[in-house]
């Protein structure tokens, strides 16, 4: 259980490196915004992680066409099946983050009603799907 959790965490940490390393080219000559999908991009890597998710398949083996998707979604990584989802809308953006976000109702196996959930995109090539709460515990908030 400990090696589980220890690889995990190391994921995570890789993770969390990536998205700094994408979010420091951009000190140079280009802007944090050359990074961020359109709203097109955002939203398609955001369902092909569901779908992935729905399907059964694990969150680090999505196999997406394209540009490559990565999740992180601590309901999913801990073994959560999700049995439906809708993808409400943009959700409300956040001042100095300007990743894409969106609301999705998510139903999951055993669970009386859909609960919402926010997640955020990160990344063109590859994209990354974080659910808020692993958002929010990869980058410290």
């Amino acid at each position: 259980m400990y090696a589980n959790f220890r690889c995990r965490n190391l994921r995570s940490a890789g993770v969390v490196l990536c998205c700094l390393g994408l979010l420091s080219l951009g000190c140079g000559q280009r802007s944090i915004h050359e990074y961020v999908p359109n709203d097109a991009a955002a939203r398609a890597a955001l369902t092909t992680a569901l779908d992935a998710w729905k399907s059964g398949k694990a969150p680090d083996k999505i196999g997406a066409s394209g540009p490559a998707v990565q999740a992180q979604d601590t309901q999913w990584r801990d073994g959560q099946k999700l049995v439906d989802y809708e993808l409400v809308g943009p959700a409300p953006a956040v001042a100095e983050d300007p990743n894409r976000r969106y609301t999705v109702k998510l139903t999951l196996a055993g669970a009386a009603e859909p609960q919402e959930t926010i997640y955020i995109v990160v990344g063109k090539d590859p994209v990354f799907v974080f659910s808020q709460t692993s958002y929010q515990q990869l980058s410290g908030q």
